[in-house]
Order: C-alpha cells, then sequence, then structure tokens
C-alpha cells in the first residue's frame, strides 16, 4: 500500500491591515473641536498641577520690599512658569502620538493623526505640529494685546485663533486645518472595531475570544 503524501498545511493567517491603509475617511471639524477641547482640559489639569508645584519651590521665604515681589513673579511666569507648561503639553501630544496616533480625546472620537503616508509622528513631527497649532492663536493675541491692552480681549483673541485653525479646513476645502498643513500632518477617522466595546472614556476596551 503506497502512503499518501501529506501536503503540510498552509497557515491562513494574514498579517492584518491597518485601517488608514485600506479606508481613509478624513475626521470633520466638530469631532476633532470636541477631542481638543476634552484634551484641553486634561492638559489644563496637568499644567495646574505642575505650576502649583513650581510656585510651591520659587516662593522666597522672605521677600524684603513688594517691588521685589512683582519682579520675581514676573521673572517666574515669563522664564519658569510660561516654558515649563509649553514642555508639559508637548509631551503630552508627543507622548500619545508617538504610541498610536491617539490622545485621550482621539480615543474617545475614533481619531487618529498620521503622516500622509501612514506613519505615526515622532518627537519631532509632534513638536513641529503643536508650533503650527500656535501660530495663529499667537498672532490674534498678539494683535488684541497691541490695539486693547486687555486681558479679557487677549484671551478671547486667542479662543478666536484657536478656533480659527479649524475653521481653515471650511476655507481649503480638503478638510485639513490650518496646523495639518503647516506639519504636513493628517487626521482620519478610524473604523469602529466590533470585536472592541470602549469605555466611555476610552480608557478600557474589551475584545472577544475568537
Amino acid at each position: 500500500m503506497s502512503k499518501k503524501s501529506k501536503k503540510p498545511r498552509q497557515s491562513h493567517t494574514t498579517t492584518p491591515t491597518p485601517p488608514e491603509a485600506t479606508q481613509v475617511e478624513l475626521a470633520g471639524i466638530g469631532v476633532r473641536l470636541a477631542a481638543a477641547i476634552y484634551d484641553g482640559l486634561l492638559i489644563f489639569a496637568i499644567n495646574a498641577i505642575v505650576a502649583v508645584i513650581l510656585v510651591v519651590i520659587a516662593t522666597p521665604s522672605e521677600v524684603s520690599s513688594q517691588n521685589q515681589t512683582q519682579v520675581l513673579s514676573s521673572n517666574f511666569r515669563h522664564l519658569i512658569l510660561f516654558p515649563a507648561m509649553v514642555v508639559m503639553t508637548w509631551l503630552f501630544y508627543g507622548y500619545f502620538w508617538r504610541r498610536r496616533g491617539q490622545t485621550l480625546g482621539m480615543q474617545t472620537w475614533r481619531l487618529k493623526v498620521i503622516k500622509p503616508d501612514g506613519r505615526l509622528l515622532n518627537w519631532s513631527d509632534s513638536m513641529g505640529r503643536c508650533a503650527a497649532s500656535l501660530i495663529l492663536p499667537s498672532i490674534c493675541g498678539l494683535a488684541a494685546n497691541v490695539l486693547y491692552h486687555s486681558e479679557g480681549a487677549f484671551a478671547l483673541s486667542l479662543v478666536f485663533g484657536f478656533v480659527g485653525n479649524y475653521l481653515w479646513a471650511l476655507i481649503n476645502g480638503r478638510r485639513l486645518a490650518w496646523h495639518d498643513q503647516l506639519s504636513a500632518t493628517v487626521v482620519i477617522r478610524v473604523p469602529e472595531d466590533p470585536r472592541q466595546k470602549r469605555g466611555m472614556l476610552g480608557w478600557f476596551s474589551k475584545t472577544d475570544e475568537e
């Protein structure tokens, strides 16, 4: 009797294709603003904690005059506090963008920031994107400060510049925000994975066993 040779089983395992390679849907302005506000609240909380720590460390135990207090306060804000907040903001976005292309707010609305070729951002790309997002608010803030010399007008102009970043997507016709174009990045919608059930805040996920 001749034994039939058994053919080796072929593996049917295929490498999953990333969502951005099969279906690319650029994110709309509404969900992007919602995710940005979500992340903004988190960054505000983080920077508030950092500010309290720095204030406790930098506050002198004895101050000889009120003028010294004012000079110290001004120098502290401009040379220590503000740069520390900028660095913390960059670290926040850079950490999440490098890992998955999604901050916590972006995970909630299934958004993802990538390069046009599908690559995730690195630290340099993250810095460039953060810097690009500050250009328009900075211009509006400086203009308001020169024209009105009012903190209220300055704060309102920053908000206007921030929203203007996203309104730019309505003008160029490609749904790219101001900082998207300057940093050569895109924000896409990630197709919902039916195997995952996300928590309300996107923190927890449960994958069904196959």
